[in-house]
């Protein structure tokens, strides 16, 4: 008996020792980019440091001129990578990232650097949404840039074409704004980019970033164990064929009138083909069905209903 409970005990300082996190208050992240007392010539920054180990998320701030003496901030925010891209106008500006886990937060590091007033040709636009490769059954997107200093005018283009042909594209247009709606004509993948314009200049173009309009829902799942009215013990395993292009199944289970939810955790998500079902009490009828959705949001039919009697 003590040989057990000695055992337990380290199995029970074994677990917690996994879940517990390192403390990171006496470290500080290594800043990269921009270099302290850099002098740049372009708006748009990608502010880039080292990973830290045990660190999750990083928590970014960028200021003009410095810390001592805020009159702005350009940003305050928190990122799960060890990168942020924003555009700014010419000015003194320090920037600092500090470290962040769930029970701990790092010292900041903090450099300087200056941004001169150059030609827009240098420039490139930083695009804000939708996300690269997202895929989407929204007939509407809203595409949405950052502001570029001394500029209000911009070009967005989109195509299927990955701009091979500028003279086949779906949207050529000038916006007067940092964001445009655009109802999409049909399912397919696009390309889109934007880059600022004025009477006598352009931006470089932005990244060519895409998205995949489906408005196509998957198929409606094929329900295989148990049959249709089969008496079984628990646990009973609910089991179904995967559907193509199915992401994750929708579980409803029902009480013996077919209509009322089991209880508060139906319908429920699941991505794997089967579901084990604890619950039911001896000689209870149950009731299941499925749906299946896809990554951009379709959803299928129902399935046909089963149902099942617990015998044990």
């Amino acid at each position: 008996m003590l040989y057990l409970l000695f055992a337990s005990v380290l199995f029970t300082l074994s677990s917690c020792e996994e879940f517990l996190e390192e403390d990171i208050s006496d470290r500080e992240v290594t800043l990269l980019s921009p270099g302290d007392q850099a002098e740049i010539p372009t708006y748009t920054l990608t502010f880039l440091w080292e990973p830290m180990e045990d660190a999750l998320e990083y928590r970014l701030q960028v200021v003009t001129p410095d810390f001592t003496s805020v009159s702005l901030y350009q940003a305050d925010t928190v990122v799960n990578t060890n990168k942020f891209t924003l555009s700014l106008a010419p000015g003194e500006y320090q920037w600092r990232v500090r470290g962040l886990n769930g029970s701990s937060e790092s010292k900041y590091s903090t450099q300087s650097f200056v941004i001169y007033e150059s030609d827009l040709s240098k420039q490139v636009v930083v695009q804000a949404a939708p996300a690269d490769q997202l895929l989407t059954a929204s007939t509407t997107l809203t595409f949405r840039w950052q502001n570029l200093y001394g500029v209000g005018t911009y070009r967005l283009q989109v195509t299927t074409n990955d701009f091979q042909e500028e003279d086949q594209l779906l949207y050529n247009e000038l916006v007067n704004n940092t964001s445009t709606n655009f109802t999409i004509p049909e399912e397919d993948q696009y390309q889109w980019r934007v880059r600022a314009e004025t009477d006598t200049s352009q931006s470089l173009w932005s990244a060519v970033r895409t998205f995949t309009y489906d408005k196509t829902p998957p198929a409606a799942p094929v329900l295989t164990t148990p049959a249709n009215n089969a008496s079984v013990a628990r646990p009973v395993t609910l089991r179904w064929e995967a559907v193509s292009d199915a992401e994750k199944y929708q579980l409803y289970v029902y009480k013996s009138d077919s209509v009322t939810l089991y209880n508060q955790s139906y319908p429920l998500n699941l991505s794997g083909t089967s579901h084990s079902f604890t619950e039911g009490t001896l000689g209870e009828r149950l009731i299941w069905r499925l749906k299946a959705s896809d990554k951009a949001g379709n959803v299928s039919a129902f399935s046909g209903y089963r149902s099942f009697v617990i015998s044990k």
